[in-house]
């Protein structure tokens, strides 16, 4: 019944071809039309998993209460020295809380007034007492250069300095460090390598910290998800007045951007950029072998019109049903040259072959439609039914793939029994026919057979083994190690999770008052897992009396001095010179045996007798940071108790939302990018509070999900296509010969990747199920001509217009792994490594497995 049909459909085309290319061609063209101006992009990858499931409301509701922490683009300003990481972070800071239009929030979190005032309150005791010594000791000096902060002022205080230690009534080790300072800046800049001195470091009087040299921005930026970058324009408006503010690299300053939005953006843009070159290269590959396997341009021609109708028309269905495209739906183009070739070279094979038998071109196309019924329909319906099977799967990215591909599978069907079989009719492809199987291949066909216990036993060890493997198969969900590590986003990040407290991976719990919030935090700080827990009190110093005792004493010595407003006039070159000179000469007289000393007497000696147009550059590294750590200084010393409801409203509404309940978010202990780690804070946190939710849960909970939607996948897919095979095959038998390759070459797919290290991850999981499809569609073809009484079946015709059609497949996978993504690349391999291991079994298993045809085929 089912032969008949298509052949009469094939036969219809083929006889009204100037009807039914005409109007697919129509067809086609409004398809075209309609894409090009309705189909859209949506690159919000957070949408790509069902919002249904329990750890997605809680992350919802947390960012409802606290939006500020969503959709981030993360600004890290890196300087050389404290005073240049301050400065250039708050210059930058106040340009882009200037621009609405680019930004709806732009914060601080380690920085700005707030800390400014407060921040010596946060120091441990001892060393805030350490710090108010050095500057009451350096009173005298702050003084002489808080009236006059200019390289005339800096060298007369050296000068005053050096005069107090030559009469002894002041020590040297109150200038050592200045004096250190000052010639390692003044040196190094007469030399070509301008190093500017960190006041705040000599004011501070302890050791530079990794942090005091980086400073963060967060903002979020006004996003455009029908583009590929959604958040160009911020990232644009950021690095233009970052360069017009001078914070360049070769000035001491590094502006990077991460967080969220700025790794979607460069990933897609990267994946994009892949998949371009990804389409061209298995486009280039598939005519290749369409040319090698079809021996006719004619029918190449056909062939390929008939595979980008199916493209344009499978685009337009998707965008009437899933538009916009999401990121991992929008790879199907790729996947679908592969597939859809199949069948197109299948067709053209099984027709070259007829032609060789009979000249008649009606009656050629009428017995290539009769022959190639049954095996073009399974395989069409076996791998729909493969994709089919991610549609009830949480992974909405991959369902919606499943939606399209299965689409696109019925269409090329229903194309290479219309429209394929009517181009051919027009085009009437010429040259003598040649026969298209392989008659070399007789001897492998008897060796298989004579062989075939020990061909069984081998696969069969193999599939044993991928079992036994099967238990140590990795998932690696951690999404940072799909992306390319050498993008500035990627690299960044990576760079900040050294430092736990900048780790994008942690946990948040919300509790229903700020008293529990606390109870929460203690409890979470007792576990090994956890390295810091911040709640809206770790913004209330402890020890505040003592510490106010200290900063008063030091208020009540210096703060005359910092309140003073009355400053010199700026100096001219003379004066700078002369300056340098008595400098120079009250170092060599005061300490002639401090090396030193020395050095910065004869640098100074340089730079009197040199070029004045050095001295503004000599002001830039030498002082220019001067008065704003001075003034800085004085706003430290207004400090007062404080408690949360002094708090900034903008930092207090980070941690307590408006009904009161508050937040709590604990960072983890170790590597944050390994995913033991994470795995190990999330199973820790959850035994203090089962309901926590934040980065780490999502991505852990995440793994899970897809891990399981995909499991579930092929689980439906093996039951619906075993049942499938049952109804059209009708015997227990050849459905099983139609299954154990799949099964064999699944097992020695996992084999394979836990022998090389290959995870599987959110990218390239999908080749399991979908692979069950293409395998099947693959035998089919094999089982049928058996059971119709073949005996060597890699003599065939088919025989060729499988191993062609897998390596069209091959060519549009492995194209896959020349992407410059890894999540790209990675899928590309696996699908490549599967798809050949796949081959190996149906021409080498599968012939083995069968043995000779039944007595009596069909």
């Amino acid at each position: 019944m089912l032969e008949r049909v298509v052949a009469a459909l094939v036969d219809w085309s083929a006889r009204r071809a100037l009807l039914v290319v005409p109007l697919l061609a129509l067809l086609t063209l409004w398809a075209g039309v309609h894409v090009v101006h309705t189909l859209k992009m949506n690159s919000d990858t957070s949408a790509m998993i069902s919002s249904k499931l329990p750890w997605r409301q809680q992350s919802a509701a947390l960012d409802k209460l606290f939006p500020q922490d969503s959709g981030q683009l993360v600004i890290v300003v890196d300087g050389s020295t404290p005073d240049q990481a301050e400065d250039a972070t708050q210059a930058l800071y106040e340009k882009l809380a200037a621009a609405p239009d680019h930004f709806i929030s732009v914060r601080r979190p380690d920085g700005g007034p707030f800390f400014q005032r407060y921040g010596l309150l946060f120091l441990p005791l001892d060393t805030l007492q350490k710090m108010s010594d050095s500057i009451a000791t350096a009173q005298p000096f702050i003084g002489s250069l808080r009236a006059d902060p200019s390289l005339r002022g800096l060298f007369d205080m050296l000068a005053l300095a050096a005069d107090g230690i030559a009469s002894q009534s002041a020590g040297l080790a109150m200038i050592q460090r200045p004096l250190d300072a000052i010639e390692a800046s003044l040196t190094s800049t007469l030399d070509g390598k301008p190093k500017p001195v960190s006041w705040q470091t000599l004011l501070m009087d302890r050791p530079v910290e990794p942090r005091d040299l980086r400073h963060l921005i967060l903002t979020q930026p006004v996003r455009d998800f029908s583009a590929l970058s959604t958040a160009a324009a911020a990232s644009k408006f950021i690095r233009d007045e970052a360069r017009a503010l001078g914070l360049t690299p070769d000035k001491g300053v590094t502006v990077r951007l991460t967080g969220s939005v700025a790794l979607q953006d460069e990933e897609l843009q990267t994946a994009t950029q892949g998949l371009g070159t990804a389409l061209t290269i298995s486009i280039t590959l598939v005519l290749l072998l369409l040319l090698v396997a079809l021996r006719s341009a004619k029918l190449i021609v056909a062939s390929f019109i008939t595979l980008l109708v199916g493209l344009v028309l499978t685009f337009a269905f998707a965008s009437f049903t899933v538009n916009p495209l999401n990121p991992i739906s929008v790879a199907f183009a790729v996947m679908f040259i592969g597939l859809s070739i199949d069948f197109g070279i299948q067709f053209g094979v099984r027709f070259g072959q007829e032609r060789f038998l009979d000249a008649d071109p009606s009656t050629v196309l009428r017995r290539t439609g009769y022959a190639m019924a049954r095996p073009l329909t399974l395989a069409a319906v076996a791998i729909a039914v493969g994709f089919a099977s991610f549609l009830p799967t949480d992974y909405r990215g991959v369902s919606e793939l499943g939606l399209i591909a299965t689409a696109g599978m019925i269409i090329t069907l229903i194309l290479n029994l219309t429209l394929l079989p009517a181009l051919l009719a027009l085009l009437k492809p010429s040259g003598a026919p040649r026969e298209m199987g392989y008659r070399w291949a007789s001897s492998i066909d008897d060796f298989l057979l004579k062989q075939r216990r020990w061909i069984l036993a081998a696969f069969g060890l193999v599939t044993v083994l991928g079992l036994v493997a099967a238990f140590w198969l990795q998932f690696d969900y951690n999404p940072l190690h799909l992306r390319d590590r050498k993008v500035e986003s990627m690299a960044t990040i990576l760079d900040l999770m050294r430092d736990p407290l900048y780790s994008p991976f942690s946990v948040q719990v919300l509790a229903p008052n700020i008293d529990a919030a606390q109870d929460i935090a203690k409890k979470l700080s007792a576990l090994p897992e956890v390295s810091a827990v911040l709640t809206a009190e770790s913004f209330i110093p402890q020890d505040q009396d003592a510490k106010l005792a200290v900063i008063g004493d030091l208020q009540f010595l210096i703060g005359p001095t910092l309140d003073t407003t009355e400053t010199k006039p700026p100096p001219t070159d003379d004066e700078i010179r002369a300056s340098m000179k008595n400098c120079a000469e009250k170092l060599r007289h005061a300490l002639p045996d401090l090396p030193v000393a020395q050095r910065l007497a004869a640098a100074l000696d340089r730079a009197a007798t040199g070029d004045a147009k050095l001295f503004p550059q000599l002001t830039e590294v030498l002082v220019a940071g001067l008065d704003a750590r001075l003034k800085m200084l004085a706003l430290a010393l207004t400090a007062e108790p404080l408690d949360l409801s002094k708090l900034p409203e903008d930092l207090r509404r980070e941690w307590i939302a408006p009904d009161g309940r508050a937040r709590v978010q604990a960072m983890p202990s170790g590597d944050s990018n390994d995913n033991n780690t994470v795995t190990e804070l999330v199973t820790a946190a959850r035994t203090v509070a089962p309901d926590a939710t934040g980065t780490a849960v999502e991505i852990y909970e995440a793994g899970r999900a897809v891990s399981n939607a995909f499991r579930v996948a092929t689980i439906i897919a093996l039951i619906s296509i075993t049942l499938l095979l049952g109804l059209l095959l009708r015997r227990l038998r050849d459905v099983l010969l139609v299954l154990a390759p799949i099964l064999v070459a699944g097992f020695a797919t996992i084999l394979v990747c836990v022998a090389t290290g290959l995870e599987f991850n959110f990218a390239n999981i999908i080749a399991l199920p979908l692979l069950l499809g293409i395998g099947v569609a693959f035998t089919i073809y094999f089982v049928v001509n058996w059971r119709k009484g073949v005996t060597h079946p890699l003599t065939s015709s088919t025989a060729r217009a499988v191993l062609f059609s897998a390596l069209a497949t091959a060519a549009s996978f492995g194209s896959l792994a020349l992407s410059t993504h890894p999540g790209t690349a990675g899928m590309g391999l696996l699908l490549l490594v599967a798809l050949l291991i796949m081959l190996s079994t149906i021409f080498l298993f599968l012939p083995a497995l069968m043995g000779p045809p039944p007595s009596r085929p069909e």
